[in-house]
């Protein structure tokens, strides 16, 4: 290859690499951990972990719902998943009765909950930070995303100006050239032993761009199920769950159910997703959907049904998220991304001790600083720029309002909103939207206690009342006796539930 394409090859590398190097080494040091985020995130939570072998993890999807519902009976599920790892119990997500988001992790043999977790964990907040720096906003997962390219640049550059890069696979680097001879042999090294999966992540933060850009493929759409006037149909029960799981292993044989989805509008179905007799899971699963009312068949998918670039969706996630080969897998991924980590600090010190001979009255950190030019400001910005978006999100008044549904009356009757959770013996402010026209007096009893009258602030034909109440190890329940002018009373009950914490 012509010298001074070579060189040209490598001055771009270093450029790049220099400015490039603290972005990287973020990414790479952030993705290394989020593979096992969930792992880290649980080691202080004994109760989800088991040994249990996968053949006798026996507890239904009928039996999961149910000991749900025993110990929360106001609480909603939403997506039950079965064998999320094999060291870990089953988790459902859901909410509770007050409207926070929370897993439920229940017990693989017998179905009973055995711990909850709420949403916005460390590998929530973890996963947002690598993806959007916190923002959760498309423009910048696309912008993230599209430095593929450029890292997909520095391998293939760094290979070829690497001469004979095969041999260097095992040259450890030696302290006695000096630093500068350090440093380069370090980062050579590191990008040859960490090449292999940078080239992985390339690819598919390249696949991601093209789904954030809207490139996504095909995938086939259930029919919609027959109309009703609520998610859950009335009567819904563990026994619907079961009648629907066996309509839809007969309509799939050879499906492997490890994940359901409850409807979670009027038309929705409920969906049955798993391993498939005769794909490779890397390749896909299989789903069903099925009427919950009529246990209809409103949908039969195999991997080979997707089309386009949604084919490829399962093997792009597999190899970024490291999930091909179990626990080996994980810790093949983790420790790779920490060597790639090295790599983007080595390529940043090579310059601060090789290539910025003007400078040599600093150290390396301060060398570094300063060649990076104006993009250091940028830097700068990005990190104010997740620091608000933190303050936003996680500080004071970030918790969003939740509504509260009656369990006796429709929502349109009266609802509640809370502006924080329910914490145990935290006192908490409550509004109640009434919605059911001509209301001109309200009261309220709490866990059957004696009533007590709200003030009603009016609105046209709608009202609205507020009260405080501390919650305690009951079940919480409120209930609102409506009176007309006329002395016609209409009374609805809400369940918030036993606080968790």
């Amino acid at each position: 290859m012509n010298r001074t394409f070579r060189n040209r090859l490598f001055s771009l590398h270093t450029w790049l690499g220099l400015h490039l190097s603290i972005f990287f080494t973020f990414m790479f040091l952030t993705g290394a951990v989020l593979v096992i985020g969930i792992e880290v995130e649980s080691i202080a939570r004994p109760e989800i972990w088991t040994t249990i072998a996968k053949e006798d993890r026996t507890a239904s999807f009928a039996e999961i719902h149910d000991g749900i519902k025993t110990a929360h009976p106001e609480s909603a599920v939403f997506v039950i998943e079965k064998y999320p790892a094999p060291w870990f119990a089953d988790r459902t997500f859901g909410r509770t009765g007050w409207g926070e988001n929370i897993s439920f992790w229940t017990d693989p043999a017998t179905g009973a909950v055995v711990y909850e977790t709420r949403d916005g964990g460390f590998r929530d907040i973890l996963r947002d930070l690598h993806d959007t720096f916190l923002t959760t906003k498309r423009p910048i997962f696309i912008l993230i995303s599209a430095t593929s390219v450029l890292l997909l640049y520095q391998i293939v550059s760094g290979l070829i100006t690497y001469r004979r890069f095969w041999k260097g696979f095992f040259r450890w680097p030696k302290r006695s050239g000096g630093f500068r001879s350090w440093a380069g042999a370090t980062h050579r090294l590191t990008a040859l032993w960490a090449a292999p999966l940078l080239i992985l992540i390339a690819i598919t933060s390249f696949y991601f761009m093209l789904g954030g850009l809207g490139i996504e493929g095909t995938t086939p759409k259930p029919q919609p199920a027959a109309a009703r006037d609520t998610a859950l149909p009335a009567g819904f029960s563990s026994g619907t769950i079961e009648q629907a799981e066996a309509s839809a292993l007969a309509a799939m044989p050879g499906l492997e159910p490890l994940v359901m989805v409850l409807p979670g509008d009027p038309s929705g179905a409920i969906e049955f997703a798993g391993p498939l007799t005769g794909f490779a899971e890397m390749i896909g699963w299989g789903s069903v959907s099925v009427d919950p009312v009529t246990f209809e068949i409103l949908g039969a998918f195999t991997p080979n049904d997707a089309g386009g670039l949604a084919r490829w969706k399962t093997l792009m996630n597999t190899l970024h998220y490291g999930t091909w080969g179990g626990a080996l897998s994980l810790g093949l991924w983790v420790l790779s991304g920490f060597v790639a980590t090295g790599v983007a600090l080595t390529g940043a010190l090579v310059f601060a001790g090789r290539l910025a001979p003007e400078a040599t009255q600093y150290g390396p950190l301060r060398r570094i600083w300063r060649g990076l030019g104006l993009s250091r400001w940028i830097y700068l910005l990005i990190v104010l720029g997740i620091l608000l978006t933190a303050y936003q999100r996680f500080g004071p008044g970030s918790y969003p309002r939740a509504g509260v549904f009656p369990t006796d009356a429709p929502a349109a009757v009266a609802y509640l909103i809370l502006p924080a959770p329910l914490r145990r013996d935290t006192p908490l402010d409550v509004e109640m939207l009434i919605g059911e026209p001509g209301i001109t007096a309200a009261s309220i009893a709490i866990d059957g206690g004696a009533e007590q009258p709200v003030e009603l602030v009016r609105n046209g034909e709608k009202a609205q009342a507020s009260f405080r109440i501390t919650p305690n190890d009951t079940a919480n329940q409120i209930t609102a006796r409506l009176t007309k002018p006329d002395g016609a009373e209409k009374t609805v009950t809400f369940r918030l539930g036993q606080p968790i914490w």
